[in-house]
């Protein structure tokens, strides 16, 4: 199932709200129809109201409020990975054509009229690993370095700006202060129930689905603030790209048989197929949950992919460039460059 969180313009102002998407053709045409929004999406909001009306039931917006609310997280907050009741509406809903909610409310939109925002919209933390070992290998050997043996012994991730989420087809800035701006061809799985002290057998469990994640970084500022052995900071914080949708776990399968690619401008820059990940979702969530509690709504990113970033094959984007991750079984993940504006600020007191 794949879920999408989307926007409606109103003469009051946008809403956000979730829909269950459905793409046409088969598994096989994913990527192109996701590109071409070749598809449509039902509201599970308005679908649950409408259903309960269908039924005789009384009081359906408000049943369909509390039981099937308009927000993908807040439905992850109330039942976890549980996704029977999407399933009842999906399967409902796809049966009937033109259906209303009960105020007459659209229940079906077609991909191409809708605007889709990052699926979760309040990520507590965003954590990003780094799992795959041929990325590393080729960026520290590019620096002259080798992979540290820490990296063997557990796994390792930084935190990122939770706060600058980009959406699907959303335009993201050019920080003033690089000239260097990267993308980064990732994963993501997303937390559906919390989790503390999990071991790793059952540490599955918690991932509500998947994602693809562009952790855009500025290298040449980025490459000074790891001198520092602090992680990354205004190289990483400016911009994090999340989407299109959250394909739930039950259909997403293996990452490591994934066929994934990045295009800048419409042209394939990597191709990528990422192979078994040194650390695994399941892992490195049993071990960030060791007296630490995962909340729902919270991102772990597997690391770039081997070939995924521009720094690997020494190609770099330019302002006004469109950059989309592609992966089968999920889709698209498209985004736009803008042109750097202003001079950099001055943050530095004069002698």
């Amino acid at each position: 199932m794949k879920l999408a969180m989307f926007r409606v313009d109103t003469p009051v102002g946008p809403f956000r709200r979730f829909g269950i998407v459905t793409l046409d053709g088969d598994s096989g045409d994913t990527i192109e129809n996701a590109r071409n929004n070749a598809g449509y999406l039902i509201d599970a909001n308005f679908a649950f109201a409408a259903m309960e009306a269908d039924w005789g039931r009384l009081n359906a917006g408000e049943r369909a409020a509390a039981f099937c609310p308009p927000d993908l997280q807040a439905y992850a907050e109330l039942y976890g990975t549980d996704l029977s009741i999407l399933a009842d509406v999906s399967a409902w809903a796809g049966e009937r054509d033109g259906i209303l909610g009960p105020q007459g409310e659209t229940v079906r939109w077609a991909l191409s009229d809708v605007a889709l925002v990052s699926p979760i919209t309040r990520i507590p933390v965003l954590r990003d690993f780094a799992a795959f070992e041929d990325h590393l290998e080729n960026t520290f050997g590019k620096m002259g370095l080798s992979i540290p043996p820490a990296w063997y012994q557990q796994p390792t991730a930084f935190k990122g700006n939770s706060t600058t989420i980009f959406g699907h087809d959303s335009t993201v800035p050019w920080p003033r202060y690089t000239q260097k701006l990267d993308y980064e061809l990732e994963l993501a799985a997303v937390i559906g129930s919390p989790t503390e002290n999990v071991d790793i057998d059952q540490a599955a469990d918690a991932i509500f689905g998947y994602t693809l994640l562009n952790d855009f970084s500025a290298r040449d500022t980025q490459r000074g603030e790891m001198n520092v052995s602090t992680g990354p900071y205004k190289g990483k914080d400016f911009a994090w790209g999340l989407g299109p949708w959250i394909v739930t776990a039950d259909e997403f399968g293996d990452p490591a048989t994934l066929e994934m690619a990045v295009r800048v401008d419409g042209e394939i820059w990597a191709r990528s197929t990422p192979g078994p990940m040194h650390w695994s979702f399941p892992e490195v969530i049993a071990y960030t949950s060791q007296d630490e509690r995962l909340a729902v709504g919270e991102v772990l990113g597997s690391g770039t992919v081997n070939s995924g970033c521009g720094f690997e094959i020494d190609r770099w984007i330019k302002p006004g460039a469109t950059v989309e991750l592609e992966a089968d079984k999920i889709g698209v993940l498209r985004h736009h460059i803008a042109h750097p504006e202003g001079a950099p600020i001055r943050w530095r007191r004069s002698a």
